[in-house]
């Protein structure tokens, strides 16, 4: 008697094990984890078996395994070390994108906390801008790679934290200059507005090494794109009415150089 292994009930196998009788119950009603030992009041006792069961459950958990699968592996004792090994892969790879999709969530908190820290004006039109390039960038640089080199695609998606944050705080400047035209009611004619538009365009190739190639590839990738694709619009700094604003300064700079031209 005096070996005879302790059990406890689940109120006193929960403070032991440090989890609660809510999450020992519910464990039960999947049949993960159900001790098979009763006291005089029916109430059922947990033991060491339980603990050891409960232990690999908590680990298979922490690799993120969901309660079903771990249920599986457990139900198969005699196989379970072989799925665990062929299913390894697969864990790691589904966590290897988890853990890359909240560093991702973690940046975009980050730069929009920097954008605030730079006492920038921000709105809901630049925050979803923003973390819609953050959380899609993966497919950008798919996208971009089918139009223009890896090497012109590196460039733009290589850039370090603190420059992206900068990048941001350039942009919100050029931004506010864009709104302070609109505001004031200065022609897209004028040379001031042709600043503007060849200050968004430094801006966006300030990394790239060769300018001159990367408009190549540019009007190459224009003739490739399929309209639907060319005509797609993703969310970006602007409104509406100041992307109407700067196709026009375009129209104008075009019509100007092409009487230039002639």
């Amino acid at each position: 008697m005096g070996n005879q292994e302790p059990v406890f009930t689940i109120s006193e196998f929960g403070k032991r094990a440090k989890i609660t009788v809510r999450t020992l119950r519910f464990y039960e009603e999947l049949g993960l984890l159900v001790p098979e030992q009763k006291n005089s009041s029916g109430h059922r006792l947990y033991g060491l078996a339980e603990l050891v069961k409960l232990q690999q459950i908590q680990s298979l958990k922490f690799i993120g395994y969901s309660l079903q699968e771990i249920k599986n592996l457990m139900e198969n004792d005699t196989n379970a070390l072989t799925q665990l090994e062929k299913s390894l892969p697969l864990q790691h790879k589904l966590l290897t994108e988890k853990r890359n999709e909240l560093n991702r969530a973690i940046e975009a908190i980050e730069r929009v906390q920097f954008i605030i820290k730079e006492g920038r004006p921000i709105t809901w039109t630049v925050i979803s801008s923003l973390l819609f390039q953050i959380e899609h960038e993966e497919e950008q640089i798919e996208w971009v790679k089918e139009y223009f080199s890896d090497e012109i695609a590196n460039q733009f998606f290589s850039l370090p934290k603190e420059q992206r944050k900068q990048m941001d705080v350039e942009m919100l400047d050029w931004l506010a200059r864009v709104k302070d035209l609109m505001k004031r009611g200065v022609s897209p004619q004028s040379p001031e507005a042709f600043d503007v538009l060849l200050a968004v365009t430094e801006l966006a190739t300030k990394h790239v090494d060769d300018v001159e190639e990367l408009a190549e590839q540019l009007e190459k990738a224009q003739e490739l794109m399929e309209p639907d694709v060319a005509d797609f619009k993703f969310p970006t700094f602007l409104t509406p009415e100041e992307e109407a604003f700067l196709l026009e300064i375009g129209e104008a700079m075009e019509a100007l150089y092409g009487e230039n031209e002639e």
